[in-house]
């Protein structure tokens, strides 16, 4: 009797330590970031109404961490790195909102117009307060990168 109550804390205790690590905030153990060095996740979508420039440019548009044409606030000096997913459609930093390989910036930045990898991009005070990221075979899929120096 004593063993079987063993093996059933046992038991229990594999169960509970395997369904901890769960997604969603009840699990008992918090998911490690897979990479922390990733900021932003870029992927492509049909555009909805919820891009800033639905109807304009492409039918696709980029999404950041999930959402449609997001406005990004980044600060000069600091790294920012991309994980780019987006095949035939080469990601790039732009000072032109429309892209189309207009205006590329190359100064800080790494993986320029890359469809599958990261794109790395550290601001300073070279760049003007308003970029943009784009697709460099498509016009306006992407949306704006405002700067700030703190």
């Amino acid at each position: 009797m004593k063993k079987l109550r063993y093996i059933l804390f046992g038991f229990i205790l594999l169960m509970i330590y395997s369904c901890g690590g769960s997604s969603d905030d009840g699990g008992m153990m918090p998911n490690p970031d897979p990479d922390p060095m990733i900021d932003f996740t870029v992927r492509t979508v049909t555009k909805t109404s919820s891009h800033p420039w639905f109807e304009e440019g492409s039918l696709i548009g980029y999404t950041i961490n999930g959402t449609e044409g997001s406005q990004l606030n980044l600060t000069r000096g600091t790294k920012y790195v991309f994980d780019i997913n987006t095949p035939t459609h080469p990601f790039y930093i732009s000072t032109d909102d429309t892209g189309v390989g207009a205006g590329e910036v190359s100064n800080g930045v790494t993986g320029s117009k890359t469809q599958t990898g990261t794109l790395s991009f550290t601001p300073n005070s070279n760049h003007p307060d308003t970029l943009y990221y784009q697709c460099s075979a498509h016009p306006k899929m992407g949306y704006m990168i405002i700067l700030s120096d703190s």
